[in-house]
């Protein structure tokens, strides 16, 4: 049996599902950039990545017009208020 075929989707696909940079290969980078930067989340750019030229493209990405932070987090926000939805009692800590 085909591995690839019976591997579970990686988490980004579902969370950011309606994530729309206008570009879809933009959208396809923002996707592995997550999933690259919440394997590790402290590290910094050149850790996260691998190799120089891997480095430079995600400096290319933060620095494209039409990668908005906003636009990035706003389809995790909506799944976010989906699982809330669903459960009686949500806790969340808000800095003071």
């Amino acid at each position: 049996m085909d591995e690839l075929a019976t591997a579970p989707a990686p988490w980004t696909e579902t969370e950011f599902e309606q994530l729309d940079l206008g570009d879809a290969g933009l959208n396809k980078r923002a996707r592995i950039l997550m999933e690259q930067f919440a394997a590790d989340p402290t590290a910094s750019v050149p850790k996260a990545c691998q190799g120089w030229g891997e480095t430079m493209a995600t400096y290319r990405f933060f620095d494209n017009d039409s990668v908005d932070w906003e636009a990035i987090m706003a389809p995790h926000w909506q799944q976010t208020q989906q699982r809330m939805a669903a459960l009686p009692v949500v806790l969340s800590i808000l800095p003071s």
